[in-house]
């Protein structure tokens, strides 16, 4: 065991352990790589930030924290005694092998909770880091998990689980999946988002799973959300089932909307199919609705459609020309006023 300081100047040290903190800088570091289990270095880490380093899933995008606009080219950085308001992962953010936790430790509890990226510079602010390195696989989920289950911080256990949704082993997959199944948990519903978001293949198929477990409510509406994030060609397709055939109007009427904002090409034909065939009429508004939500205008001749379809439902043309009056494309709302002046 070892202590090296450091300053803004000493950005570079020798030693395989120490690279591996990536590019933390004003720390005080304790190395003791002789620990794979986090949990055994809680007590020496008391007061301190305890830091590690997880094996990142292929196309995991560097996180770190962001200044001014998240959408803009704002500085990235990491402080470990200052909030960010933006923190996470962009497109262009540079890819990861491995991500670094950094939890800081009072009471033997974790008080705050970072994830970050081995090219993220972090500033410690003079604070005593104590490095552990690579740990154990199970031994970091089942820390993670521990921590977020426990936390009573939105953010600690946010963090814990964004940890685990960016953990290469598919046992992090399975450990979502069994806080997703825990209904009566607070997360439940962002363990589901995580499935969906960062998880792939193996997410989309667990979150099949959950559709089919989960008893009806806001929680199995999750899934929806969590489908429009999923990279895999099956969650949009699951996603179109879910709007035309599941036994819960209200997750029917949800898909649609995710179907027209995560999958605006194929969701027009889809949309169009839902309308023909479906008949419940709170269903029928949210189609409308999603089809309304189509961008660049796309939608707004299948509402002209609705709209002058003699034997369409009153209430569905209605719902078609009150979105018609709100495009912003003049020649669909000219064409509106064509259709009703006739």
């Amino acid at each position: 065991m070892k202590t090296r300081w450091l300053s803004l100047a000493l950005v570079i040290l020798s030693g395989h352990a120490w690279a591996q903190t990536g590019e933390l800088y004003n720390a005080g570091v304790t190395v003791n790589t002789a620990v794979t289990n986090p949990a055994e270095a809680i007590a020496s880490a008391e007061g301190q930030w305890l830091a590690f380093s997880l094996p990142a899933q292929a196309g995991t995008r560097s996180p770190c924290c962001w200044k001014g606009k998240w959408n803009g080219m704002g500085e990235a950085g990491c402080s470990l005694e200052q909030r960010h308001q933006s923190y996470g992962t962009r497109s262009d953010s540079p890819l990861a092998e491995n991500v670094i936790v950094f939890s800081q430790i009072r009471d033997t509890k974790v008080h705050d909770l970072r994830v970050v990226g081995e090219a993220c510079p972090v500033d410690a602010g003079g604070a005593q880091v104590t490095w552990i390195g690579n740990v154990e696989d199970t031994a970091a989920l089942d820390w993670l998990e521990n921590t977020a289950r426990s936390s009573r911080d939105e953010s600690v256990g946010g963090s814990a689980l964004f940890a685990i949704a960016l953990h290469r082993s598919p046992a992090a997959g399975l450990r979502l999946y069994s806080l997703a199944k825990d209904t009566k948990s607070d997360l439940s519903t962002e363990a589901i988002f995580w499935l969906g978001d960062s998880r792939g293949e193996q997410g989309f198929k667990l979150l099949k799973q959950l559709l089919a477990e989960l008893p009806k409510g806001d929680t199995r509406r999750e899934i929806n959300f969590a489908l429009a994030q999923n990279n895999t060609p099956q969650a949009a397709k699951l996603l179109f089932e879910i709007s035309k055939a599941d036994g819960d109007p209200e997750q029917r009427g949800q898909a649609m909307f995710w179907l027209a904002e995560a999958y605006p090409r194929e969701a027009q034909g889809w949309l169009l199919e839902v309308v023909e065939t479906e008949k419940n009429e709170e269903v029928l508004e949210q189609a409308v609705f999603a089809i309304s939500q189509l961008p660049d205008g796309t939608g707004d001749q299948v509402l002209l459609e609705i709209a002058g379809n003699s034997q369409a439902p009153r209430a569905l043309r209605r719902q078609a020309i009150f979105w018609l009056a709100q495009s912003d494309n003049d020649s669909s709302v000219a064409a509106l006023t064509e259709l009703l002046t006739r």
